[in-house]
This record gives C-alpha cells, structure tokens and sequence, in this order.
C-alpha cells in the first residue's frame, strides 16, 4: 500500500512526508503494545506543503485519516513527528549551503561562482573574482564589467551580456509589440524614452521591429517634441546602414541615449509576428550520444523552456515549453486530476535555465487555466498526454525569454531526424523508475538544464522494442526525453515536435522514450487558443 505513494515521497514536497506515511500505514508500537499515531502538526504541515501532489498523483489518504484529530505531544508514545516538524523549521530558518550561499538563503553549486553568469541578486557569486578590479563583476573568459558598461553600445563581455535586452516597448513585449521605444539607462537603473536624432520611415521602424524580433510592423509615430529631428533621405545604402546598426549597435545604442536635452524626439511602435524559436547560443552544441543528463546547457540557451512549479511552497515537478506570451504547452499527466480546482496552486517560471538562481530576465506567473486533452488515457500508455496552462498574465518576450515554434498540422517527423532533447531531469537512473521527462517524478533535479541530441525512431521498431506497450498515432519514439527539432528551412528556429510522456528507465539500449506527437495535435491546440483568448483581458 505504501508503494503507490512512492510518486508523493519523489517529488520532495516535504522532508517528513515519509515519516508521515510510514506513521500511517506501518505505525510503530509504543512502550505500553499500542500503536502510535502521527502527531497533528506532523499531518497539518505534510497535507499543507504536499496536498497539491496529492491530488496530482491521483492519491488519496484513508477517510478516517482527519489531521485535527490527532494528539500534539513530544512524548514519542503519544505521538510521532511533532519534535521532527520542530527541527526541521530550525533548519528552514538557518539553511546549509554545500556549495556557494548568496543572497542570504540562496545556495548555488559552487563551479557557478565566478563563471562568468551573475546567479546571485547581490552578483557576490561573479565579485572579487581573479582579473577583476574592485567594484566591477566577472562576465567571462577573463573580462570584467561595472554598471556604466551596462547597454552603452559597447561589447564588453565575450558574450554579450552587457548589451542584450537594452531596449523594449513601454506598453508590450509578446506576440504583439506596442508603446514607446525605451531604451535601458544603467546609471539610474531605469528604463526611459529612446531618444531619435535620425530616422527614415521608409527602413527605421522595420529595422526596430526586427531588433525586437518581430517581423512586420503595424504602425509607426514620431511625437515631435523638444528638439529638432533630422529625416534621413531613403537611399539604395539606407537598408545597409540600419542593417550594420542591428548586427553592431554601438551607433545606434548612443544615439538613442545622447540627446543634447531633456525634450527630445521619441517613436511609437507597434509590431507584430514574432520571430517564434530564435535561439542565440553561446556556442555550438556538438551532438552526444544518448546519456542520462546529457551536456550542462549555457544560461539562456533555451529561452522558451518552463518551470511548473506546485504547492505554497513552489516545489518543480514538471516541465513545459512556452507557445505565445499566455501559453505553455505540457502533458497532461503533469496536470494530473486538479484541472482548476487549485488553479491557484500552480506557478509557472520563465526565462531561466537555472533553477537556483535569481534571475534579471526570469518571471514568473500564476496561471488563469489548466486545459487537458479531453481523451487523455493514463492506462493506455498515457495516449494524448498533451495540455495546456494559460497564464494568469502576458509575459514580456527578451532574449532569455522566447515562445518556440509549433510545427504545421500533422507535420511528418521523419525517423532518423535528430532532434534534441532538454530539461532539469535526474542524472542517476533507477532501474524500475517510470519518468516523465518534462516530468521525471523522480528525485534528484539537475540544478541547470542538460540536453542531448536523439534520433526519432520507426514506430513499428518502437513498438517492438517495447513488447507489450501500444505506441499510437499519437506519440512518437526516441533513443532518450520536451523534444525540440530545427527547422528544415531555417537551421536556426526551433519548433517542439514532441512533450515527454513516458519511458521504461533512462537512456537504455532498445527502451527509448515516448512522447507526445505534438504536430497530430495543432487543431486541438489552436481550436483551445482560439476559444479563450478572446476579450479585453487579451488585447
């Protein structure tokens, strides 16, 4: 009876979750023959951090199990687990770090300190580094940064950093691109107007919109104010200069924070059709052979990847991918049977690739929906293990922050095909563990996301190797687990072709993961969009 709980003790909810079961289910004898039951405040805290898991999992304690009828006593024959529920919020209050602690409660593995990445909100983790002055942080192979280098139009960091995410719209940053352009000013720490000294109407907006990474744009307006603007006069090297600008934006990030006063020039943009699945990676990802773990990614290597998180206390159990500025696409068996019951006690982290780390770029959002497919089948193999959260808000798309391409309708993922796999799953493997990858309610989450390359396999193979197991229409195999592809057309864009759904242990020869066949089900997912994003709540 104990076993069907293995899922609740896995995911780490609470560290006396065990000693609570076990009170339950296989009581210890007191000193008089009687059997001890578990304390209330032992039940009260479990059921308080965990009763979300409970319901997820499809698990349900005994009727006559009521915490508020049991005894709170430290007499161990009394009760068990109230001394227990003591020492562990000493412990809460005064955490031990292995590797490196910032931020007072936070602790980082300690190869993230001085690597080159801020993890840490105080940034001690990149401070008092080798090569580094005093005052300025580490920001990678052997280059320091202050806050004045902060998006002045100058490169200092090998990759970047300094520069990235330096403008944005007042109004919007999702699927859709609207307000005042705005441009980061580091000495003050706030954002303000960009300023415009010049600007063609026939190439600027495009060529914002495109920095900003959308494709087209809607409407453009000059608010002449201040200062006097210079028009540039459109000529066949017009496109080329505003194209250098975007590739180097030295010229550009100055002129949009130098203006002689403080009246000057300012546009308004809306843009629209966002460049879905741009990645810009820190380096090239040579594909590895089919590891449990697989290759530590660079932060920001994959900006469209989410956190679900449950419970008051936020505990991560699940993965997902994020769709559109209020949508994130997971398999239903990470939605479990709450659907929006505890609508509530879900919360989606964005924009990090670092669980632990506080983020500049990172958010995260409560969500409004859970919707899963209707004809999910957890006993058969989990066929239609797809769903769908909509956000409580809109998130603001940036570098660290991307929605990934949906393939076309029934799209063909071709056996063969590598595509790649990534998420915070286990590194050690058990040898009769069921995962969900995406999932993997297993203990022991990688700090950082891994990823690996596999190849898609035939079905029919697929089915033969997994003798017994009926893998549908809707799934597809690989040789690992959420299941992201290049597109054909453009090596650069990525698209999600398959959400983890279940496998017999990890990275074995001839037991490959199963996912959900994402393109078999793009109708169902855009009649859901479609049906609730309409209103004043989504314009």
């Amino acid at each position: 009876e104990l076993d069907a709980y293995e899922a609740l003790v896995d995911v780490r909810c609470y560290e006396l979750v065990t000693l609570l079961l076990c009170s339950l289910f296989v009581p210890k004898c007191s000193s008089t023959g009687t059997t001890v039951p578990p304390c209330r405040s032992l039940c009260t805290e479990t059921m308080r951090r965990c009763g979300f898991f409970f319901e997820v999992f499809g698990l349900e304690l005994p009727e006559y199990i009521k915490c508020h009828l049991f005894a709170e006593s430290n007499n161990p024959d009394e009760c068990v687990g109230s001394r227990e529920v003591q020492e562990a919020k000493i412990r809460s209050q005064n955490p031990t770090c292995s590797g490196f602690m910032c931020d007072k409660k936070r602790c980082i593995p300690s190869e993230w300190k001085c690597d080159g990445h801020v993890d840490c909100n105080d940034q001690t983790d990149e401070s008092d580094c080798v090569f580094c002055p005093e005052g300025s942080i580490y920001c990678g192979e052997r280059r320091c940064m202050s806050q004045k280098h902060v998006c002045d139009g100058i490169q200092d960091c090998p990759y970047g950093q300094d520069e990235r995410n330096c403008i944005r719209l007042s109004e919007r940053n999702g699927d859709l691109g609207r307000g005042t352009l705005e441009v980061y000013r580091a000495n003050v720490k706030k954002w303000a107007p960009a300023c415009i000294s010049n600007w063609d109407p026939a190439t600027s907006p495009t060529t914002i919109c495109s920095m900003l990474g959308y494709s087209s744009v809607n409407s453009s307006r000059l608010k002449m104010i201040g200062t006097n603007i210079t028009m540039v006069t459109p000529t066949k090297d017009t496109p080329a200069m505003w194209r250098m600008y975007q590739k180097r934006q030295t010229n550009l990030m100055k002129e949009f924070t130098n203006c002689p006063s403080s009246m000057y020039p300012v546009v308004e943009l809306t843009c629209s059709n966002f460049e879905c699945g741009k990645v810009k990676r820190r380096r090239n990802f040579s594909a590895k052979t089919r590891i449990v773990g697989g290759t530590q990614s660079s932060p920001g290597d994959w900006p469209f990847l989410a956190a679900i998180l449950g419970g008051p206390e936020e505990i991560f159990y699940c993965a997902g991918v994020l769709i559109s500025d209020q949508w994130v696409l997971t398999a239903s068996h990470c939605v479990g049977n709450i659907t929006n019951r505890k609508i509530n006690d879900w919360t989606i982290q964005l924009g990090m690739t670092r669980r632990h780390s506080h983020t500049y770029y990172g958010q995260k959002v409560k969500v409004r929906r859970v919707i899963p497919h209707p004809l999910y089948n957890s006993f058969v193999a989990h066929d239609n293990d797809i769903a769908l959260f909509q956000l409580s808000t809109r998130v603001a798309f940036h570098e660290y922050l991307l929605p990934v391409c949906l393939p076309p309708p029934l799209k063909e993922i071709k056996p063969g095909t590598h595509c790649t796999v990534i998420g915070w799953g286990k590194k050690e493997d058990k040898n009769t563990q069921e995962f969900g990858i995406g999932s993997a309610f297993s203990a022991s989450y990688e700090p950082a996301v891994n990823e690996v390359s596999v190849p898609v396999l035939n079905r029919d193979l697929c089915n033969e190797w997994l003798e017994m197991l009926n893998v549908t229409e809707g799934m597809i195999c690989d040789s690992g687990g959420p299941l992201l592809c290049r597109d054909s057309t453009d090596r650069d864009r990525w698209f999600v072709g398959g959400i983890v759904s279940w496998g017999i242990m990890c990275a074995h020869p001839k037991l490959p993961g199963v996912y959900a066949n994402v393109p078999r089900y793009i109708p169902w997912i855009m009649q859901q969009i479609q049906k609730y994003s309409a209103g004043s709540y989504f314009t």
